[in-house]
């Protein structure tokens, strides 16, 4: 279960909820950016238990520092109206699991379905990204060296959307459903012509 964000009290929540999980993991915080879309991630009782910050790829952020370089990513400047940063993302510790992770990944595909996204940028931790591509056998391709932000080693990282779903041999179960929340019924190509 999610919340979109759309007035100032949920701008706050959202921040606070995010202020919150930045501190147990040691990450910068930072305010929304006003042309992202956030979400609040929902447990079963109702209660806020994580983030997501999607950002549009464009013209004005390839200078920001704070998000992955993608200036040299000419996959992205090709399609920056389909093509995305994620920040923001994560999961307050007393409510890591796994079921939630899956919640968060469910989200981002359903985003990138309503959204038609190409391409999501991001920071990962290193086990974290080593948990996606191992234990998921999740496609992510590492974009760049590793980068320090603040006491926090990171990873850059690129997901193309329509590989991750088209290419899912090897994928368990549970992500080969939600690459077919995307897929659907109709080709994925529709998706992104």
């Amino acid at each position: 279960m999610h919340l979109l964000v759309e007035n100032k009290e949920q701008r706050e929540e959202f921040m606070n909820l995010w202020s919150q999980i930045a501190s147990e993991r040691k990450y910068q915080v930072s305010t929304l950016t006003d042309s992202s879309e956030a979400f609040i991630l929902k447990d079963k009782t109702a209660t806020s238990v994580g983030t997501i910050e999607f950002v549009p790829c464009d013209a004005n952020l390839l200078e920001n520092n704070d998000l992955v370089d993608i200036t040299k990513e000419t996959r992205i400047l090709q399609n920056l109206k389909h093509s995305y940063q994620v920040r923001k993302m994560g999961v307050k510790k007393e409510f890591a699991s796994k079921a939630i992770l899956l919640d968060l990944l469910k989200l981002a595909a359903m985003h990138a379905k309503n959204k038609q996204v190409r391409f999501y940028v991001s920071y990962l931790e290193p086990r974290h990204y080593e948990k996606l591509t191992e234990t998921f056998k999740f496609r992510i391709e590492k974009v760049g060296e590793e980068v320090m932000f603040g006491k926090k080693k990171l990873v850059p990282a690129l997901i193309d959307v329509e590989d991750a779903i088209q290419n899912t041999q090897g994928y368990p179960i549970y992500i080969n459903s939600i690459a077919y929340l995307v897929k659907g019924s109709q080709k994925v190509k529709a998706f992104f012509a």
